[in-house]
């Protein structure tokens, strides 16, 4: 995917979507499917917000089933069986446990009957799978089992334990570019690191929006028949620039990667908040959340205020007292601020999301609060559009893979290609290739031979220094951050090392043709990813 500023703004849109996270792309995807010509802007990275910072799963609405919400349930889980269609190579049936307790909501006789509920709602949900992601039954577990489980697990009261399975995505973040390569190759322009700026106006019409160019500066206007703010915790200030109202108050949602030996399954159990919460095995670690704030927060806030982060630790310590966890333990912070309402006086996440059409014509916005809803939530709002283009068309997202979604014969046509190329990779740099680009894989190589960068590893990792360059060349990297956090595996489980951030800046350094001074700002910046404390900070919330 080249970035090709001379077409920004050459030729007026059907849609102009603001906002490159999941439900944007997602938009784009779908609009440009039905025909639409589609351009998205991103005044950062795609997927570099919200769709970054989550728990790495794909629910099937079971805490939906505890509030009653039947309709809601059947879509989350309808939703999660498209995911397994969409992109089988990149997620994983995961088990989850819980345990059981006296004689409330929590007790084996409640849990028992809302996972009969639950399964029989999602008696579907194997339809159309592959079977090595058909999800199990859920069930009820004695003490001993669920003690094996989950080390650690509150005993006082413990009357067994409860089980039920998700998915789990095991790349998160090539699984958002992915939807992203889905949009371009349907024909939508997908431009990061351009900024809306304000709207441009025929009468009392919004007609499209003036943006800025990244790092040029450079202001242009795009004409648009219909523009859809998806801007996320970006939003409340897009709506001042158009003059807008409806953007929700927001909250801090945070997970902790923590260096502690992963469960072979998600646990599940109540903090010191009162909220529940999970510990996820991903990647070798242990990743524990969501912790809430009780207040709303305002934006923007690039990293979480050590106090926050202290109170986080000790909801997790109480939680899971097996992970012990520790500031030291923290190698990864995903936090970001997330649509919320105010309930009996705590922030809480908003449940559904919501499209709105504003009373000034030809703007929407879409307000999207699940990974796992978010092509639902899209389509839906390109149904509104195309109504009001006139366009009688139907979302066909849900029916197809993604681009380099599968696996299939992936290590086959990889080893091949190494043959042909003369190129010899260690067994586990071709088990890393095919696992994050699935068919995708013989691809890199290809730019390993005309890169003159070759088989050449960076230090310390599986990644390939070519697959840096790939980064820059195919999938939209511009930035370090872009291709270390989220092209390449390199930064996904915390800080690669120093000597691995200098190999891979100089790689993107040469391509992009950097100086000394830019070159090191752009380490600098991918190293703040990694310091979650601000001294002496202290959260921002409004009662």
């Amino acid at each position: 995917m080249l970035r090709d500023l001379s077409r920004l703004g050459a030729d007026p849109a059907d849609l102009l979507i603001v906002g490159g996270g999941i439900h944007g792309l997602f938009a784009a995807y779908d609009a440009a499917s039905r025909g639409l010509r589609v351009v998205l802007i991103e005044r950062g990275d795609f997927g570099a917000g919200l769709s970054f910072n989550h728990q790495r799963t794909l629910h099937g609405g079971l805490r939906a089933l505890q509030h009653g919400a039947i309709a809601k349930v059947r879509e989350q889980i309808a939703e999660r069986r498209v995911w397994a269609r969409l992109a089988p190579h990149l997620i994983r049936p995961l088990p989850f446990v819980m345990g059981t307790y006296g004689a409330g909501t929590r007790s084996r006789m409640a849990l028992g009957l809302g996972l009969s509920a639950y399964d029989l709602l999602g008696r579907h949900r194997n339809r159309d799978v592959a079977e090595r992601l058909a999800l199990p039954p859920s069930g009820l577990l004695s003490r001993a089992e669920i003690a094996a489980l989950f080390p650690g697990v509150d005993a006082r009261g413990l009357t067994g334990g409860a089980r039920w399975y998700d998915y789990q995505t095991r790349h998160p973040d090539r699984l958002t570019w992915l939807v992203a390569r889905a949009a371009t190759r349907a024909g939508a322009q997908l431009f990061n690191y351009v900024e809306c700026l304000d709207p441009v106006r025929s009468g009392p019409r919004v007609t499209g929006a003036r943006v800025r160019i990244w790092p040029s500066g450079e202001e242009r206007a795009i004409e648009a028949a219909t523009t859809m703010l998806c801007a996320g915790a970006g939003l409340a200030e897009l709506h001042d620039r158009f003059d807008l109202r409806g953007a929700p108050p927001l909250l801090r949602a945070m997970n902790l990667l923590l260096d502690r030996p992963p469960l072979d399954a998600a646990v599940a159990a109540k903090g010191r908040s009162g909220r529940m919460l999970t510990c996820v095995p991903w990647n070798g670690y242990s990743l524990a959340g969501t912790v809430q704030s009780d207040g709303f927060v305002q934006p923007p806030e690039s990293r979480v205020p050590a106090d926050v982060l202290s109170a986080a630790l000790e909801d997790v310590r109480s939680a899971f007292p097996h992970l012990e966890a520790s500031q030291a333990a923290i190698r990864v912070v995903h936090h970001g601020l997330t649509p919320a309402r105010l309930v009996a006086g705590k922030a809480e996440l908003l449940p559904e999301s919501e499209i709105v059409w504003h009373r000034q014509e030809g703007v929407c916005s879409v307000i999207g609060v699940k990974y796992t809803t978010a092509r639902l939530t899209a389509a839906g709002a390109v149904d509104a559009v195309c109504s009001r283009l006139g366009r009688g068309t139907s979302s066909e997202t849900s029916r197809h893979a993604l681009p380099a979604g599968t696996a299939e014969g992936a290590t086959e046509a990889l080893d091949l290609r190494l043959r042909t190329a003369g190129l010899e990779l260690p067994e586990g740099t071709r088990r890393h290739l095919v696992d994050w680009y699935g068919t995708e894989a013989p691809d890199v190589l290809d730019v390993a031979g005309t890169s003159g960068l070759g088989a050449s590893p960076i230090p310390g990792s599986p990644v390939l220094a070519a697959e840096i360059a790939y980064a820059q060349s195919h999938a939209g990297a511009i930035r370090l951050a872009d291709a270390v956090l989220r092209r390449t595996v390199l930064g996904a489980t915390g800080h690669p090392g120093r000597a691995a951030l200098e190999a891979a800046a100089t790689v993107m350094a040469r391509l992009c043709g950097w100086s000394d001074d830019q070159r090191a700002a752009e380490i600098a910046l991918v190293e703040q990813r990694f310091e979650p404390l601000v001294p002496g900070a202290s959260e921002r919330q409004t009662p």
